[in-house]
């Protein structure tokens, strides 16, 4: 990628902040993310990140000046949030304080905010919905980040909808009608109909579940929600494979598996609570052992996920669970020597 790739920019100053200092941070911040330098001259520093340049420059004195460059303006909004979510972690006060260059109206709707319509809800395997949802601008969503969060204002309550912040984030309403906002994952995008498919988990408790089965039953109200997205990672790009999820990351293995790369070998561990029995369509390459896993039985996805890594050294590790199991699979697998690159290890529910 080169700077013409990503021809919207942005840039804020960061009073007070030192270039020298901050060029550390973002060092550090890209050696973790194994994210690539591709300039660092004349008081000039540029990563490239999956989905733009964030940057820094040198201004009056010794202060800097934040920057960020997309391919269009919804990645760079989403850009300026990224870089804002660190400095909040920094330095709040200037975080706070930042006004970038360019951008969208403060108090105006997000540029990827966008109002989705429900049109139709029906049964998948024995623990799925399948929704098929209505919305307009799903250009930006693609392969290279396969996620969105819900927006999902409570029931009885007048809904109130994110907003974009004075310094350019994403402001969200934490009033009685500040949504619900879960992340779930993109199955099949129709750009020419204009509809997303996902796939919702039934589960005791869950609100988009309660939302969704009320709406299959006849409900009509909350009809129309919210969507804010693209978000997450992308497709996997690897020629072997170690892959596990339970039902909460049923929908994204799916995703990844069907879109595999030609030849590609190893194995993907599923966890359900009756294994096989949920009935979840999933095509798994040739290459690819499944395994499934049955909670009923005792089986662990973390600990067998455990287990087969000295097997599958050297592959791309894949694991969507639960929140404790995935900080032990991370650890377990740095002890044993895998590359921060060859992991994405996410905990999407804690127990």
């Amino acid at each position: 990628m080169t700077f013409e790739d990503f021809p919207h920019e942005a840039s804020s100053q960061l009073p007070g902040v030192s270039f020298l200092a901050m060029r550390q941070v973002i060092f550090r911040q890209a050696e973790r993310s194994s994210l690539r330098i591709i300039e660092d001259v004349d008081q000039r520093l540029t990563v490239e990140t999956a989905h733009g340049l964030i940057g820094l420059r040198s201004c009056e004195g010794s202060d800097a000046t934040a920057y960020v460059a997309a391919a269009d303006e919804h990645w760079l909004f989403m850009m300026k949030n990224a870089v804002i979510r660190q400095m909040q972690h920094l330095m709040p006060d200037t975080a706070s304080d930042m006004r970038w260059s360019s951008g969208p109206q403060a108090g105006s709707l997000p540029p990827n905010f966008a109002f989705l319509e429900v049109r139709d809800v029906a049964p998948l395997g024995a623990v799925f919905l399948r929704l098929t949802l209505k919305c307009e601008g799903l250009d930006t969503h693609g392969d290279h980040s396969i996620h969105f969060r819900f927006v999902l204002p409570p029931e009885g309550e007048t809904p109130e909808w994110p907003t974009v912040a004075p310094n350019g984030s994403t402001k969200w309403p934490d009033g009685p009608g500040a949504p619900h906002k879960p992340v779930y994952t993109t199955r099949y995008i129709d750009q020419g109909a204009g509809t997303l498919v996902t796939d919702v988990f039934i589960h005791d408790g869950g609100r988009i579940t309660t939302w969704a089965q009320t709406l299959m039953n006849g409900g009509r109200n909350r009809r129309v929600v919210g969507l804010v997205g693209p978000a997450g990672g992308g497709l996997l790009h690897a020629q072997r494979v170690l892959m596990a999820a339970d039902e909460t990351g049923f929908p994204a293995a799916a995703r990844l598996l069907e879109n595999m790369e030609p030849g590609v070998t190893g194995m993907v561990l599923l966890e359900a609570e009756n294994g096989a029995d949920c009935a979840y369509p999933i095509e798994v390459p040739e290459g690819i052992t499944l395994c499934w896993l049955s909670r009923s039985k005792g089986e662990s996805l973390g600990q067998s996920t455990e287990a087969l890594l000295p097997e599958y050294e050297g592959a791309t590790l894949w694991f969507a669970g639960e929140r404790a199991q995935a900080a032990s699979l991370r650890e377990k697998a740095r002890a044993a020597g895998w590359d921060k690159s060859q992991m994405r290890i996410s905990g999407f529910w804690t127990q």
